[in-house]
């Protein structure tokens, strides 16, 4: 669950808060009359929630993924070869 704090205290405390969630990667919410408006996350965390966004968006992948599950489930897969050896 994320931590509230209001637009007016989150103003009064900025600085400390954001060095929060740059060293501990620690996110909090920001209300206004007591109704969420923003999550404060890292620039990390966001850049990882858009690329896992966009990675389910793809639909060719979530297909594979699936079909990949789906052989594992039945042990349908096929073993890979030590590219150096040439051994499983």
């Amino acid at each position: 669950m994320l931590e509230a704090f209001s637009v007016t205290s989150t103003r009064k405390a900025f600085l400390p808060l954001i060095e929060r969630v740059e060293n501990e990667s620690y996110h909090f919410m920001v209300t206004k009359h007591g109704k969420p408006v923003a999550v404060i996350v890292s620039y990390e965390e966001y850049s990882r929630m858009v690329e896992t966004l966009q990675l389910i968006e793809d639909r060719g992948l979530v297909r594979e993924i699936q079909e990949g599950a789906v052989e594992a489930e039945h042990d349908d897969t096929i073993a890979l070869l030590d590219s150096d050896n040439g051994i499983e």
